[in-house]
Protein backbone atom coordinates (compact mmCIF):
# COMPACT_ATOMS: atom_id res chain seq x y z
CA UNK A 1 0.00 0.00 0.00
CA UNK A 2 1.19 3.01 -0.82
CA UNK A 3 1.06 6.28 2.32
CA UNK A 4 1.47 9.40 0.81
CA UNK A 5 1.37 12.94 3.01
CA UNK A 6 1.76 16.64 0.91
CA UNK A 7 2.96 19.18 1.98
CA UNK A 8 3.35 22.89 -0.20
CA UNK A 9 6.78 24.80 0.60
CA UNK A 10 7.72 27.76 -1.62
CA UNK A 11 11.26 28.06 -2.26
CA UNK A 12 12.78 31.09 -3.76
CA UNK A 13 16.33 30.88 -6.12
CA UNK A 14 18.45 28.82 -8.65
CA UNK A 15 17.27 30.75 -12.15
CA UNK A 16 13.48 30.76 -11.04
CA UNK A 17 11.12 33.22 -8.82
CA UNK A 18 8.71 31.05 -7.01
CA UNK A 19 9.04 27.73 -6.94
CA UNK A 20 6.36 25.98 -5.35
CA UNK A 21 7.28 22.37 -4.39
CA UNK A 22 4.05 19.72 -3.15
CA UNK A 23 6.10 16.40 -1.96
CA UNK A 24 4.47 13.03 -1.77
CA UNK A 25 5.99 10.94 0.61
CA UNK A 26 5.89 7.28 -0.67
CA UNK A 27 6.31 3.87 0.81
CA UNK A 28 5.74 1.11 -0.14
CA UNK A 29 4.32 -2.31 1.95
CA UNK A 30 2.97 -5.86 1.80
CA UNK A 31 -0.93 -6.27 1.86
CA UNK A 32 -1.13 -7.19 5.74
CA UNK A 33 -4.38 -9.41 5.00
CA UNK A 34 -2.50 -11.46 2.27
CA UNK A 35 1.20 -11.00 3.17
CA UNK A 36 1.69 -10.71 -0.49
CA UNK A 37 4.07 -8.14 -1.98
CA UNK A 38 3.26 -4.90 -2.70
CA UNK A 39 3.40 -5.63 -6.64
CA UNK A 40 1.25 -8.20 -6.03
CA UNK A 41 -1.38 -6.34 -3.39
CA UNK A 42 -1.45 -3.48 -6.60
CA UNK A 43 -2.48 -5.79 -9.18
CA UNK A 44 -5.21 -7.39 -7.73
CA UNK A 45 -6.41 -4.65 -5.15
CA UNK A 46 -9.93 -2.96 -6.30
CA UNK A 47 -9.50 0.54 -5.43
CA UNK A 48 -12.43 2.63 -4.59
CA UNK A 49 -10.81 5.87 -5.34
CA UNK A 50 -10.07 8.63 -8.49
CA UNK A 51 -7.21 6.51 -9.48
CA UNK A 52 -8.45 3.28 -9.87
CA UNK A 53 -8.48 3.35 -13.36
CA UNK A 54 -4.33 3.63 -13.69
CA UNK A 55 -4.95 -0.30 -11.86
CA UNK A 56 -6.13 -0.99 -15.23
CA UNK A 57 -4.59 -3.00 -18.41
CA UNK A 58 -4.83 0.71 -20.29
CA UNK A 59 -2.82 2.40 -16.90
CA UNK A 60 -6.04 4.73 -16.90
CA UNK A 61 -6.06 5.93 -20.92
CA UNK A 62 -8.49 4.42 -23.31
CA UNK A 63 -6.30 2.45 -25.24
CA UNK A 64 -2.05 1.76 -25.37
CA UNK A 65 -0.52 1.96 -29.18
CA UNK A 66 2.70 0.50 -29.37
CA UNK A 67 4.28 1.42 -32.99
CA UNK A 68 6.39 -1.82 -34.69
CA UNK A 69 7.71 -2.57 -38.12
CA UNK A 70 6.30 -5.88 -39.08
CA UNK A 71 9.99 -7.02 -39.62
CA UNK A 72 11.53 -6.25 -35.80
CA UNK A 73 9.04 -9.63 -34.48
CA UNK A 74 12.21 -9.55 -31.64
CA UNK A 75 11.07 -6.07 -30.19
CA UNK A 76 6.95 -6.88 -30.54
CA UNK A 77 7.96 -10.55 -28.61
CA UNK A 78 9.30 -8.96 -25.63
CA UNK A 79 7.31 -6.34 -25.36
CA UNK A 80 4.16 -8.59 -25.64
CA UNK A 81 5.39 -10.59 -22.71
CA UNK A 82 6.58 -7.86 -20.27
CA UNK A 83 2.69 -6.45 -20.65
CA UNK A 84 1.14 -9.37 -20.13
CA UNK A 85 2.83 -10.78 -17.09
CA UNK A 86 2.08 -6.73 -15.67
CA UNK A 87 -1.35 -6.93 -17.06
CA UNK A 88 -1.18 -4.78 -19.51
CA UNK A 89 -3.21 -4.71 -22.70
CA UNK A 90 -1.64 -3.41 -26.07
CA UNK A 91 -2.87 -2.49 -29.49
CA UNK A 92 0.10 -2.57 -32.08
CA UNK A 93 -0.22 -0.12 -34.96
CA UNK A 94 2.60 -1.44 -38.04
CA UNK A 95 5.14 1.42 -38.45
CA UNK A 96 6.26 3.22 -42.01
CA UNK A 97 8.90 2.80 -43.70
CA UNK A 98 10.16 6.05 -44.71
CA UNK A 99 10.90 5.05 -48.61
CA UNK A 100 7.47 4.12 -48.60
CA UNK A 101 6.20 7.94 -48.32
CA UNK A 102 5.83 9.97 -50.99
CA UNK A 103 7.42 13.55 -51.35
CA UNK A 104 3.38 14.80 -52.11
CA UNK A 105 1.88 13.63 -48.85
CA UNK A 106 4.74 15.54 -46.79
CA UNK A 107 3.66 18.69 -45.36
CA UNK A 108 5.16 22.39 -45.66
CA UNK A 109 8.61 22.39 -44.21
CA UNK A 110 9.63 18.77 -45.49
CA UNK A 111 8.39 19.13 -49.06
CA UNK A 112 11.80 18.72 -49.85
CA UNK A 113 12.47 16.13 -48.40
CA UNK A 114 15.36 17.49 -45.87
CA UNK A 115 15.11 15.00 -43.39
CA UNK A 116 16.25 11.19 -43.52
CA UNK A 117 13.95 8.33 -44.34
CA UNK A 118 14.14 6.82 -41.02
CA UNK A 119 13.27 10.03 -39.90
CA UNK A 120 10.54 10.55 -42.07
CA UNK A 121 9.08 6.77 -41.41
CA UNK A 122 9.03 8.00 -37.63
CA UNK A 123 7.53 11.25 -37.78
CA UNK A 124 4.39 9.33 -40.29
CA UNK A 125 3.90 6.47 -37.68
CA UNK A 126 3.19 8.97 -35.31
CA UNK A 127 0.85 10.83 -37.44
CA UNK A 128 -0.64 7.72 -38.06
CA UNK A 129 -1.32 6.82 -34.13
CA UNK A 130 -2.66 10.31 -33.76
CA UNK A 131 -4.72 10.44 -36.67
CA UNK A 132 -6.30 7.12 -35.14
CA UNK A 133 -6.95 8.97 -32.06
CA UNK A 134 -9.01 11.68 -33.57
CA UNK A 135 -10.79 9.24 -36.66
CA UNK A 136 -11.88 6.60 -33.48
CA UNK A 137 -12.79 9.59 -31.15
CA UNK A 138 -10.44 8.03 -27.97
CA UNK A 139 -10.70 10.10 -25.24
CA UNK A 140 -6.92 9.26 -24.49
CA UNK A 141 -4.34 7.24 -26.12
CA UNK A 142 -0.61 5.95 -24.45
CA UNK A 143 1.48 5.71 -27.62
CA UNK A 144 4.67 3.54 -27.09
CA UNK A 145 7.70 3.13 -29.06
CA UNK A 146 8.57 -0.77 -29.35
CA UNK A 147 11.61 -0.95 -27.41
CA UNK A 148 10.61 1.15 -24.50
CA UNK A 149 10.91 -1.11 -20.45
CA UNK A 150 9.23 -0.07 -17.20
CA UNK A 151 9.86 -0.58 -13.61
CA UNK A 152 7.70 -3.31 -12.57
CA UNK A 153 6.01 -1.19 -9.75
CA UNK A 154 4.65 1.12 -12.64
CA UNK A 155 0.91 1.19 -11.94
CA UNK A 156 1.35 2.40 -8.24
CA UNK A 157 4.41 4.93 -9.53
CA UNK A 158 1.83 6.30 -12.23
CA UNK A 159 -0.72 6.96 -9.42
CA UNK A 160 1.84 9.08 -7.68
CA UNK A 161 2.05 11.14 -11.11
CA UNK A 162 -1.55 11.42 -11.51
CA UNK A 163 -1.67 13.50 -8.38
CA UNK A 164 1.32 15.77 -9.54
CA UNK A 165 -0.46 16.30 -13.00
CA UNK A 166 -3.97 17.10 -10.92
CA UNK A 167 -2.13 19.56 -8.91
CA UNK A 168 -0.30 21.27 -11.84
CA UNK A 169 -3.56 21.09 -13.88
CA UNK A 170 -5.40 22.69 -10.58
CA UNK A 171 -7.91 19.46 -10.46
CA UNK A 172 -8.80 19.27 -7.12
CA UNK A 173 -7.11 16.33 -5.52
CA UNK A 174 -10.92 14.52 -4.87
CA UNK A 175 -13.00 16.18 -7.26
CA UNK A 176 -14.40 14.05 -10.14
CA UNK A 177 -12.39 14.54 -13.66
CA UNK A 178 -12.57 12.15 -17.16
CA UNK A 179 -9.28 11.04 -16.48
CA UNK A 180 -6.86 10.25 -13.03
CA UNK A 181 -4.68 12.30 -14.89
CA UNK A 182 -7.22 15.35 -14.31
CA UNK A 183 -8.51 17.38 -17.29
CA UNK A 184 -7.44 20.01 -19.83
CA UNK A 185 -4.02 18.60 -20.80
CA UNK A 186 -2.79 17.56 -24.32
CA UNK A 187 0.41 15.74 -23.69
CA UNK A 188 1.67 13.66 -20.85
CA UNK A 189 5.16 12.50 -21.72
CA UNK A 190 6.11 9.70 -19.94
CA UNK A 191 9.42 8.79 -22.03
CA UNK A 192 11.54 11.36 -22.84
CA UNK A 193 15.69 11.79 -22.85
CA UNK A 194 15.58 14.97 -20.47
CA UNK A 195 13.71 18.47 -20.37
CA UNK A 196 14.29 21.75 -18.27
CA UNK A 197 11.80 23.37 -16.16
CA UNK A 198 9.36 25.56 -18.28
CA UNK A 199 10.40 29.18 -18.25
CA UNK A 200 6.74 31.11 -17.91
CA UNK A 201 5.72 28.41 -15.24
CA UNK A 202 8.13 27.11 -12.76
CA UNK A 203 5.53 24.98 -10.70
CA UNK A 204 7.20 21.65 -9.40
CA UNK A 205 5.28 18.66 -7.79
CA UNK A 206 7.87 16.89 -5.86
CA UNK A 207 7.46 13.46 -5.42
CA UNK A 208 10.42 12.34 -2.56
CA UNK A 209 11.37 9.26 -1.33
CA UNK A 210 10.72 7.38 -4.27
CA UNK A 211 12.75 3.94 -3.55
CA UNK A 212 12.08 3.75 -8.28
CA UNK A 213 14.04 6.63 -8.46
CA UNK A 214 18.39 5.70 -9.00
CA UNK A 215 20.23 7.78 -6.47
CA UNK A 216 21.96 11.24 -7.54
CA UNK A 217 25.10 9.23 -8.07
CA UNK A 218 23.50 6.57 -10.26
CA UNK A 219 21.39 8.88 -11.95
CA UNK A 220 21.55 8.78 -16.43
CA UNK A 221 20.56 12.14 -17.69
CA UNK A 222 21.35 15.38 -19.13
CA UNK A 223 19.14 16.99 -16.31
CA UNK A 224 21.40 15.98 -13.38
CA UNK A 225 22.47 19.14 -12.73
CA UNK A 226 19.05 20.17 -12.58
CA UNK A 227 17.94 17.35 -10.21
CA UNK A 228 20.72 18.37 -7.54
CA UNK A 229 18.83 20.69 -6.28
CA UNK A 230 16.35 18.23 -5.01
CA UNK A 231 17.05 15.42 -2.80
CA UNK A 232 18.16 12.23 -3.26
CA UNK A 233 15.32 9.98 -4.97
CA UNK A 234 13.31 12.58 -6.35
CA UNK A 235 10.87 12.36 -9.43
CA UNK A 236 9.86 15.36 -10.57
CA UNK A 237 6.14 16.70 -12.13
CA UNK A 238 6.13 19.53 -14.37
CA UNK A 239 4.88 21.62 -17.36
CA UNK A 240 7.11 20.81 -20.52
CA UNK A 241 10.19 23.32 -20.80
CA UNK A 242 12.64 21.76 -23.58
CA UNK A 243 11.74 17.99 -23.60
CA UNK A 244 13.68 15.59 -26.07
CA UNK A 245 13.13 12.40 -27.41
CA UNK A 246 9.84 10.67 -27.65
CA UNK A 247 10.03 6.97 -26.24
CA UNK A 248 6.32 7.49 -24.56
CA UNK A 249 3.71 9.88 -24.27
CA UNK A 250 -0.43 9.75 -23.81
CA UNK A 251 -2.60 12.13 -25.82
CA UNK A 252 -6.04 13.51 -25.42
CA UNK A 253 -8.56 13.95 -28.00
CA UNK A 254 -8.25 17.40 -28.10
CA UNK A 255 -4.53 16.92 -28.12
CA UNK A 256 -4.46 14.62 -30.82
CA UNK A 257 -6.74 17.19 -33.08
CA UNK A 258 -4.57 19.98 -32.52
CA UNK A 259 -1.08 18.05 -32.77
CA UNK A 260 -2.78 16.23 -36.20
CA UNK A 261 -3.45 19.79 -37.30
CA UNK A 262 0.18 21.42 -35.85
CA UNK A 263 2.24 18.46 -37.42
CA UNK A 264 0.89 16.93 -40.42
CA UNK A 265 -1.08 19.52 -41.89
CA UNK A 266 0.53 22.74 -41.15
CA UNK A 267 3.70 22.33 -40.98
CA UNK A 268 6.64 19.81 -40.06
CA UNK A 269 9.59 21.93 -38.50
CA UNK A 270 11.67 18.98 -37.85
CA UNK A 271 12.21 15.30 -36.51
CA UNK A 272 8.74 14.02 -34.55
CA UNK A 273 10.48 14.82 -31.24
CA UNK A 274 11.65 18.19 -31.95
CA UNK A 275 8.17 19.02 -33.82
CA UNK A 276 6.26 17.68 -30.54
CA UNK A 277 8.25 19.80 -28.62
CA UNK A 278 8.25 22.58 -30.67
CA UNK A 279 4.39 22.24 -30.79
CA UNK A 280 4.30 21.70 -26.46
CA UNK A 281 6.71 24.98 -26.00
CA UNK A 282 5.79 27.92 -28.44
CA UNK A 283 2.17 28.31 -27.19
CA UNK A 284 1.05 28.54 -31.23
CA UNK A 285 -1.74 26.12 -30.17
CA UNK A 286 -2.07 26.65 -26.40
CA UNK A 287 -0.95 23.08 -25.38
CA UNK A 288 -1.12 21.72 -22.33
CA UNK A 289 2.01 18.93 -22.03
CA UNK A 290 3.19 17.81 -18.29
CA UNK A 291 6.62 16.10 -17.75
CA UNK A 292 7.98 13.06 -15.79
CA UNK A 293 11.39 13.18 -14.87
CA UNK A 294 13.38 10.65 -14.19
CA UNK A 295 10.74 9.46 -17.25
CA UNK A 296 8.40 6.40 -16.41
CA UNK A 297 9.88 4.45 -19.89
CA UNK A 298 12.59 4.31 -21.11
CA UNK A 299 14.78 2.49 -24.40
CA UNK A 300 15.67 -0.74 -23.71
CA UNK A 301 19.26 -1.99 -25.58
CA UNK A 302 18.91 -5.57 -25.34
CA UNK A 303 22.28 -7.90 -25.01
CA UNK A 304 24.04 -8.49 -28.34
CA UNK A 305 25.05 -6.21 -30.99
CA UNK A 306 24.39 -3.21 -30.08
CA UNK A 307 23.22 -1.76 -33.79
CA UNK A 308 19.38 -4.28 -33.27
CA UNK A 309 18.68 -1.33 -30.67
CA UNK A 310 17.35 1.23 -33.33
CA UNK A 311 15.63 1.43 -36.67
CA UNK A 312 16.34 4.91 -36.82
CA UNK A 313 20.16 5.54 -35.70
CA UNK A 314 23.28 3.60 -36.59
CA UNK A 315 24.53 2.49 -33.16
CA UNK A 316 27.64 0.50 -34.22
CA UNK A 317 28.72 -3.14 -34.01
CA UNK A 318 29.38 -3.22 -30.84
CA UNK A 319 28.42 -5.81 -28.16
CA UNK A 320 26.11 -5.33 -25.40
CA UNK A 321 26.92 -8.74 -22.90
CA UNK A 322 24.28 -7.50 -20.95
CA UNK A 323 20.83 -5.42 -21.63
CA UNK A 324 19.82 -2.14 -19.76
CA UNK A 325 17.39 0.16 -19.29
CA UNK A 326 18.16 3.67 -18.19
CA UNK A 327 17.29 4.95 -14.75
CA UNK A 328 14.36 1.34 -14.33
CA UNK A 329 15.67 0.14 -11.29
CA UNK A 330 13.23 -2.90 -11.49
CA UNK A 331 13.11 -3.55 -14.79
CA UNK A 332 10.30 -5.15 -15.97
CA UNK A 333 12.29 -6.88 -19.14
CA UNK A 334 15.81 -8.11 -17.24
CA UNK A 335 12.77 -9.48 -14.30
CA UNK A 336 11.30 -11.40 -16.96
CA UNK A 337 12.27 -14.93 -15.69
CA UNK A 338 11.49 -13.91 -12.51
CA UNK A 339 8.07 -12.38 -12.77
CA UNK A 340 7.34 -16.05 -15.00
CA UNK A 341 8.67 -17.98 -11.84
CA UNK A 342 6.74 -15.80 -9.35
CA UNK A 343 9.98 -14.38 -8.01
CA UNK A 344 9.81 -11.35 -6.07
CA UNK A 345 13.82 -10.52 -5.24
CA UNK A 346 14.11 -8.39 -8.48
CA UNK A 347 16.91 -7.42 -10.14
CA UNK A 348 18.04 -4.05 -8.90
CA UNK A 349 19.39 -1.91 -12.05
CA UNK A 350 20.36 0.80 -10.16
CA UNK A 351 21.45 -0.33 -6.18
CA UNK A 352 22.07 3.00 -3.86
CA UNK A 353 25.18 0.73 -2.31
CA UNK A 354 27.21 0.58 -5.78
CA UNK A 355 28.23 3.32 -7.68
CA UNK A 356 27.42 2.32 -11.53
CA UNK A 357 29.77 2.52 -14.34
CA UNK A 358 29.05 5.61 -17.12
Amino acid sequence: MIHSRTFAVTAVGLVFTTLLIFISFLRFSADPASGASSLRWWQTHEAVDIFQPIHNETLGFEKIFVLNLPQRSDKRDILSLAASLMGIKLDYLESVRGEDVINKSLPVGQEERTMSASNIGSWRSHMNAIRTVVEQAFSSVLILEDDVDWDIRLKSQLVDFAKGTRYLLSTPSAAVSHSPYGDCWDVLWLGLCHDMLAKDDARVYVILNDPSVPNLTNLRSDSKEEMKQFPNHSRLIHMAGEPLCSFAYAISAKGAQKLLYGTAIKELRGIFDNALSWWCTDHSQNATCLVAQPPYFFHHRPAGKSNKASDIQDYGTTVNVKGHSQNIRWSTKLNLEKLLLDQTNYEDSYPDNQIMDE
